[in-house]
């Protein structure tokens, strides 16, 4: 826009201009919200950046953002220093179906998330961000066959397959609902035991009462898609 570094600077020193990462000021002042942050790490990191990793999956809404240590991935050949963000890098630009966009901001994929986030992630929390991402229906099961492919080589790959076989319906898996519902039917004796797993009419019940013609479903249908063996 034509001004200089000695122009940015007086800005700067008048309280004009507030550095949030190097290259981009706020105006005024430095209370941004969060989107402006997240604006404000791309436009450090330059065109050929994504936010990635746990700030992808904070803008996929299946965790917080925290925007004290925003993830960026850059497409270069090294790995640019920027204080304030946690930078990545990858020297291969990705597929187009991993980058999804919302207005000027651009972040990886879910299928690119899981793969990004599995070599540190705990199992535990995999298998919360699968099944958060499945009761959102973000989890395109071919999407992530494909991306499993690409970066069939990449650290912490078999970790997600074997995350994604454990989210498969199983007759002996059940849900966090269906476990607290099994806990606390014993301290109700006034209720009788359901038949379990009882097929009507095509439809397979959770809990199923004859005599008192009741039927309890426990979790809705996002909670038994069933992601296949990969």
């Amino acid at each position: 826009m034509g001004i200089t570094d000695k122009q940015i600077a007086r800005h700067e020193r008048n309280g004009d201009l507030h550095e949030i990462y190097q290259g981009v000021w706020a105006v005024g002042h430095r209370n941004i919200t969060p989107l402006g942050h997240l604006i404000a790490a791309l436009l450090s990191c330059g065109e050929r950046a994504f936010l990635s990793h746990r700030a992808a999956a904070g803008l996929h809404g299946l965790r917080a953002i925290n925007v004290k240590a925003i993830e960026v991935t850059i497409v270069a050949t090294s790995t640019p220093l920027r204080r304030g963000l946690v930078v990545h890098r990858t020297d291969r630009q990705p597929a187009d179906e991993e980058i999804r966009r919302r207005g000027v901001l651009r972040f990886s994929s879910v299928p690119r998330m899981l793969i990004e986030l599995a070599q540190r992630e705990t199992d535990r929390e995999l298998e919360r961000l699968i099944t958060q991402a499945v009761r959102k229906r973000l989890l395109d099961v071919a999407a992530v066959e494909r991306a499993l492919d690409r970066h069939a080589r990449r650290p912490g790959v078999g970790r997600l397959k074997a995350a994604l076989v454990r989210y498969r319906p199983q007759p002996d898996r059940k849900s966090e609902l269906e476990r607290a519902f099994d806990a606390w039917l014993p301290r109700h004796p006034e209720i009788p035991e359901p038949l379990r797993n009882v097929h009507i009419d095509g439809w397979e019940i959770d809990c199923w009462w004859p005599d008192e013609k009741v039927a309890l479903e426990l979790d809705g249908r996002p909670y038994h898609v069933a992601v296949k063996d990969m």
